[in-house]
Order: C-alpha cells, then sequence, then structure tokens
C-alpha cells in the first residue's frame, strides 16, 4: 500500500514463461553455501521476514507461524535471493546488481528470477526487479497467481489462517487514516444521487462515491482471481458465499494481469455487470482510501477477506472507513421478508422483540455494526431500503497524499 504501492502498480509485469514443468529450481542446481553465506536456515528467514515487514507495512510477528509461512512461500534460494539481493522492498533494482550482491552466475540467476515472476513472488518492467512487503502486496500477488507447487501453496496458505487468529490484522487498525473505504452499491447509490444532486454541499454524492463514474477514469479493466478466497480454499476454508471471480484491476495493473494470462479483460459495461452480481452474492466494494481511481477493486465477503474478516470476528471497526451512507427502511414497505437480515455481510440487520421498536417496524439495523456498503438495499426485492448520505467525509486526493497524512499521525 503505497506511494510505495503505486510504485508496485507502475512498474508492475508478470510475463508468462512456457516451461515444459513449473517445478522449483532445485538447491542443488545453485553452487554455493546459504550457511557460508548467511548463517543457519533460522538467520535467514529471520532476515527475510524483517525484509518483508518494512515501515507502513503491516509486519510479520516473529514466530513459529511466519516461519512456517515464509519457509513454503519462498525457497531457501529465492529468500537468499531477496534477503542478499535487494536493498529494500518497493525500490527497484537492476538485474546485474542482484549477480553482483548475491555472486550467483548470470543463467541460474535468471532462472531464479523467472521462476519468482511466474508465481507471483516479484515483477518485472524493462530490466528492473521489485519485491513488494508482505501485506500489502506479496500475499495479494502470490495467491491470485496461484502458480507455485500446490502442497507449499497449501501450507503458506494454513499458516496465514492461522496469523488471523493469532491477531495479525489487528494492525490495520492502528493506521490512520485507515488502508480501506467501502464503496456504496451501484443502483442504491444512483437512486439517491438523482435525489440528493441539487441539495446543498453536504448531502451532495461525489464521483469516488459512485462506482460508475469512479471506474470509468480508467480505460482498461480485467476480472482476477480473489488471494483472499485462493488462501482460504487452500487451507481448507473454502469461502461461504461464492467461488467465482469478482476481483477487479483497472488501468496499467490489468494491462499487466491481462498479458501475464491471470486476468481477463473486461469492458466498463461487462465491468459494471460484475459489480452488481457480486452485490447479489452479497459482497462488498473495498478499495483504496483515496479519491482517485484505484487500480483495483476488491468484492469482498467477511468469512475471507482480511480486512472485513478483522472487521466482523475481531471487532477491528478501525481497519476500514465506513462508507459515507446508512441504509434507511422504509416500514410502510417492509413486508418483513428478512432477505436483508440474511445477507448482511456485517449482521446488523435483525428482527427487533422490543414492542417499542416493533411499533416501528420489527426490522431494525444496528448503526455500529453497519459499514454502509449497501447490500440490503440492492437485494430488497421490493425496494424497501434505500440509501440516505449521512456525512461527508473526503479521502485524501491520492496514495502519495495518503502515505504523508499516514507519516504525520506516526
Amino acid at each position: 500500500m503505497m506511494d510505495q504501492v503505486s510504485i508496485i502498480y507502475l512498474l508492475i509485469q508478470i510475463p508468462i514463461f512456457r516451461y515444459q514443468s513449473y517445478k522449483l529450481i532445485l538447491m542443488s542446481e545453485i553452487k554455493f553455501s546459504l550457511t557460508e553465506e548467511l548463517g543457519s536456515k533460522n538467520e535467514l528467514y529471520e532476515a527475510l521476514r524483517k525484509f518483508l515487514s518494512p515501515e507502513k507495512s503491516l509486519k510479520l510477528p516473529k514466530n513459529e507461524t511466519s516461519f512456517k509461512l515464509l519457509t513454503n512461500m519462498y525457497t531457501e534460494v529465492e529468500a537468499f535471493v531477496i534477503v542478499r539481493g535487494f536493498k529494500k522492498t518497493m525500490s527497484p533494482v537492476l538485474g546485474w546488481n542482484i549477480r553482483r550482491k548475491t555472486k550467483l552466475p548470470k543463467d541460474d540467476l535468471n532462472k531464479i528470477l523467472e521462476e519468482m515472476i511466474y508465481t507471483g513472488k516479484l515483477i518485472k518492467k524493462g530490466p528492473f526487479y521489485l519485491i513488494f512487503p508482505y501485506i500489502p502486496g506479496g500475499f495479494e500477488f502470490y495467491f491470485t497467481t496461484n502458480r507455485d507447487d500446490p502442497e507449499r501453496m497449501k501450507k503458506a496458505a494454513e499458516a496465514h489462517d492461522a496469523l488471523f487468529y493469532e491477531g495479525y490484522p489487528l494492525g490495520l487498525g492502528k493506521m490512520n487514516p485507515p488502508v480501506y473505504r467501502v464503496i456504496p452499491s451501484i443502483e442504491p447509490t444512483k437512486k439517491t444521487y438523482e435525489i440528493n444532486k441539487s441539495l446543498d454541499v453536504q448531502h451532495q454524492i461525489l464521483t469516488y462515491e459512485l462506482m460508475e463514474n469512479y471506474l470509468a477514469e480508467k480505460d482498461i479493466f480485467a476480472v482476477v482471481p480473489c488471494s483472499c478466497r485462493t488462501a482460504a480454499s487452500k487451507a481448507g476454508n473454502p469461502c461461504k458465499k461464492t467461488q467465482e471471480n469478482y476481483c477487479i484491476t483497472a488501468g496499467i495493473l490489468a494491462e499487466n494481469s491481462i498479458k501475464s494470462g491471470v486476468g481477463k479483460k473486461v469492458s466498463l459495461e461487462e465491468l459494471v455487470e460484475v459489480m452488481k452480481k457480486a452485490e447479489k452474492e452479497g459482497l462488498v466494494h473495498q478499495t483504496f482510501n483515496v479519491q482517485e481511481a484505484s487500480l483495483f477493486i476488491c468484492n469482498c465477503c467477511p468469512c475471507c477477506c482480511g480486512f472485513l474478516k478483522s472487521v466482523k470476528e475481531l471487532d477491528n471497526y478501525a481497519a476500514i472507513t465506513k462508507s459515507n451512507f446508512e441504509p434507511l427502511i422504509d416500514h410502510d414497505i417492509c413486508n418483513e421478508c428478512q432477505t436483508c437480515i440474511e445477507i448482511c455481510p456485517m449482521e446488523a440487520i435483525s428482527m427487533t422483540d422490543s414492542k417499542e421498536s416493533a411499533e416501528n417496524g420489527a426490522v431494525v439495523i444496528n448503526y455500529d455494526l453497519c459499514i454502509g456498503c449497501g447490500i440490503c438495499a440492492s437485494n430488497c426485492p421490493i425496494e424497501a431500503i434505500k440509501l440516505i448520505k449521512v456525512k461527508n467525509e473526503i479521502p485524501v486526493k491520492n496514495l502519495k497524499q495518503y502515505y504523508k497524512v499516514l507519516e504525520k499521525t506516526d
């Protein structure tokens, strides 16, 4: 996550390598001693953990779970190349400089780097190579690409899942402003826009709040696999909402995901339909907490998404910015079909047992739990729920400004 992340997106290129076999490079092919270079295996992976946990990232804890994660996600050769060949994450490095630092033969090093690109562990643009932190970047690209050895990926996914219950995502709540924001559902927001467009500034709806307008700032789009659902499935916890691909890339990130074979190109019109279908599955639109159109939009479920799951299960509401909208039920229309109760991702809607509340309608919303996603409104079969704009919190303009603000709050 970035001004740093903007570097990732500007440089990213994952080419397709057509190998007869996608097996990892064997240690025996590399003529050097890791022990002589960096000490024991534990010392090597501890150096890797520190490298992948820079400031302004979600740092991996020093424990056995992180060790299991890293030893399965990266071979010892790959760990050596990263620790020795790169100065820091988000900093592009020339291939000859990696050779100079690692002292590996050119052909051997090129094979290692190509395999790492193919499996989503680093990126390349022209002569430059780039490594990203574990989160954001490393986890997402690795599990979205989904091309590494299946057994290693399974063990890495299990370790990632275990980190969640050790409190790893709570670090997201310490970032101020939060990294992610919720974008409200498409049709309910458009209806509110038509009603509010002549009202005062406080209630006017801006471009970054209207999904179609927000997306239209880009000119190329792709649908890609969800890293969170891929990891959850490999860890033995498949998504309870959907098995379809709904995550979106745009601009240069879409261009490169299409070239790599990871993403499927779609038009803006097709993309909007994908987003609406995601809403019908009960998925929440989330993106970077900035005004400018992001290069990706996640369609998240509370059972797999690291952000949304931490909000719901760990009460980590500081990890995201709620939308500026809240749902309002028209109890004169509502027939209490309970569709909204069943689909609400945060379980914020319920039938009341209170006689006093029941006089105003039996279906009630707990606004402390509500994140303003509008999934209830987009799925109400009789349109008894509408979204109303209740605040006017404006995110910073772009990622560069976001990180400047983040630094000031440290």
